[in-house]
């Protein structure tokens, strides 16, 4: 397959477009991953400039294939300290337009660098890097018309020239604040109004592994802008004609009506009168939903359910009523730029809410008040923060105050939070999100005047808690419990780790090379190693494939299975998912071991708490009491990693 990129040198503002035509090559992962390997980034830093930022679009954007207009990252990551993916939603829709495949950024602009890159509808390209003066940069974040942050930007981005933007129906992408004072930031980008170019409350990013660190510090990029007029030449990735056959062969019916059955979840069920993550998460999972720093895995069923309770009454019920206006398809569902039915993103009063962006700042941090969990997920969207590293650390913080390994002048505070599921309450949630967005503006803007709050964002979670546990030695030494204890990571390496999904289930933490994402199995079970291992690893390998061809996960439900007949019948290649998916994660794993970002044994006693408690939770036979005897633990992680290695090991 032949894959057209755009290499591009910030450091010395030239750039060049080339062409990749490649059997090993089916997607944008296939190739970032090849550029990884041929730049030896393995060897670096992930915030050295020579780190590269490999980004770009599946090969059946462009045409009438629902669900593949996905933009996906590809780097080194800050935190993981191994290769990361990280996808953003819908914009793929724009990047198509510009003719490329792909895009590669290396080098450090020694100014703040705006890239945009459009094509004309004779097959040209306009590329330009344009600069901002590091002063102006920071004046915009503070505030640009009413906007601050990620949106502030985009507006500044936009403002310079609208008129091209709506031309070319572009997509902006932006970093905010946090990805430069911390290694957590991510990329943004606003679905836009395609008559006036105005912002939407429709958002998505790429936020996992630090992406928007890499962007920011590495490069100093700040903004791409990407659209045109380029059309796709390929005549059967436009004909319906084409799915419909693949559809019949694999499902007997037509490729609209299988891709509406198997996205139902996400758009609105009549079944549940809910649709999206957020809406189903909480009366799926229920009491196995993770809250109050992970503390549910210490509480009985009961204690849980009245917790889950609270969250229903206060939390889930005013956005249900608010979205689906008491069990209803209305309006409030959106696309994410893309002409897609599903409509997943649901607006609650201006505001874009999934699950793990809301819980991160919701019930994990036990605030219950749906409005107030609102306005923390817009600041973390205008400070370009990752939601779900940030309410990892922010309920770790939680928990230390509560158990007394730090106090409230540690972290320049004047309220206690509650982590207490019987006192939790609408007047307690209230507090608790006013220290949360005390604690957030510290690690971005206040970083400076709190020792603490600087070290979590300029070295990672991580290694901050190990360096607490030093500092704090008559503390720990008093509580028995040290700083990492409370934080809930998977390591890898001597620095690297991964804060999970909100999700109690051992795949989120177990020994994969890359963790942070879904590729796993993450349903709320326990399984002997092994049969975990075996699950979890195929479920990565389709998962690998769905991202490769820059498609949603949303729409794996039935994409998983047409893809193979796809490639075939679109591009006369064949490729078997299944096989290819372990092959390349087999060259991931290949590269984390070259990075020194290999999996490491869990150093988190709330880790290990958290495996063994849905193993007691299930009643699986020999690992029921695995809490109280950590070596049943070690054994179970050791035996699932080496059944991880002998699979890819054996390819």
């Amino acid at each position: 397959m032949r894959l057209k990129y755009l290499d591009l040198d910030v450091e010395g503002g030239s750039f060049e477009i080339k062409e990749v035509d490649s059997e090993e090559v089916y997607g944008i992962i296939d190739f970032g991953l090849k550029m990884h390997y041929d730049k030896r980034t393995y060897d670096l830093d992930p915030l050295d400039p020579g780190n590269l930022m490999v980004l770009g679009i599946g090969p059946f954007a462009g045409g009438i294939v629902i669900g593949s207009h996905r933009i996906v990252f590809i780097f080194k990551s800050p935190i993981s300290m191994g290769l990361h993916v990280s996808e953003l939603g819908g914009a793929g829709y724009a990047f198509y337009k510009t003719g490329l495949d792909a895009m590669v950024i290396r080098g450090r602009s020694t100014q703040p660098s705006i890239i945009k890159v459009f094509s004309g509808s004779d097959g040209g390209h306009d590329i330009t890097i344009e600069h901002l003066d590091e002063r102006e940069l920071w004046e915009i974040y503070k505030g640009y018309g009413t906007y601050k942050g990620t949106r502030a930007l985009t507006q500044h981005v936009i403002s310079k020239e609208k008129d091209k933007i709506i031309r070319n129906k572009a997509r902006v992408l932006v970093v905010g604040p946090g990805s430069f004072k911390t290694r957590f930031g991510g990329i943004f980008s606003y679905v836009l109004d395609e008559r006036t170019a105005e912002i939407t409350p429709v958002s998505d990013s790429a936020s996992r592994g630090g992406g928007g660190s890499v962007l920011a510090r590495a490069h100093n990029v700040v903004a791409i802008v990407v659209g045109g007029q380029a059309k796709k030449d390929n005549a059967k990735i436009m004909d319906i004609k084409v799915m419909n056959q693949i559809s019949q062969e694999v499902y007997k019916g037509s490729y609209t009506s299988t891709l509406l059955e198997r996205t139902v979840k996400y758009r609105f069920d009549p079944k549940t009168k809910t649709g999206g993550t957020f809406g189903v998460n909480y009366i799926h999972y229920k009491d196995l939903v993770p809250s109050i720093a992970y503390n549910t895995i210490y509480y009985s069923r009961s204690v849980r359910l009245m917790l889950h309770d609270k969250i229903i009454e206060s939390y889930w019920k005013p956005f249900e009523d608010e979205v689906f206006n008491g069990g209803k398809l209305t309006s409030a569902s959106k696309n994410c730029g893309e002409p897609c039915p599903v409509s997943c993103k649901k607006i609650y009063k201006g505001t874009k809410i999934d699950y793990e962006p809301a819980h991160g700042v919701g019930p994990i941090n036990g605030v219950i008040t749906i409005d107030d969990s609102a306005r923390l997920v817009t600041l973390l969207d205008d400070m370009g923060l990752d939601a779900i590293e940030t309410g990892h650390i922010t309920s770790w913080l939680f928990d230390l105050l509560q158990k007394g390994l730090l106090d409230l002048k540690d972290l320049g505070l004047e309220k206690n939070p509650t982590l207490d599921p019987e006192e939790i309450s609408v007047e307690t949630s209230k507090v608790n999100a006013e220290v949360l967005e005390k604690i957030i503006y510290g690690m971005v803007y206040n970083d400076e005047n709190n020792t603490i709050l600087r070290s979590i964002a300029e070295k990672g979670a991580r290694q901050a808690a190990k360096e607490l546990t030093k500092i704090y030695e008559d503390r720990v030494r008093n509580k028995k419990r040290r700083f990492e204890d409370l934080l809930v990571y998977a390591p890898f390496g001597k620095e690297g780790y991964m804060t999970p999904n909100y999700y109690w289930s051992p795949g989120v933490l177990a020994p994969l090379y890359i963790l942070g994402k879904y590729w796993t199995d993450y349903s709320p079970s326990f399984k002997e190693p092994e049969d975990y291992a075996s699950i979890s690893i195929k479920r990565a390998a389709s998962e690998y494939i769905v991202s490769n061809a820059g498609f949603c996960r949303f729409h794996r439900g039935w994409a998983e299975e047409m893809i193979s007949r796809m490639y075939k019948s679109i591009f006369g290649v064949e490729v078997d998912p299944l096989k290819h998916g372990l092959k390349m994660y087999k060259a991931i794993a290949e590269y984390q071991l070259k990075s020194g970002a290999e999996p490491v044994f869990w150093e988190s006693r709330k880790v290990i708490d958290i495996i063994a408690s849905i193993a007691a939770e299930a009643g699986t036979p020999n690992w029921e009491d695995a809490m109280y005897h950590i070596e049943k633990m070690r054994e179970w992680w050791s035996r699932f990693y080496k059944k991880v290695k002998d699979t890819i090991d054996s390819l």
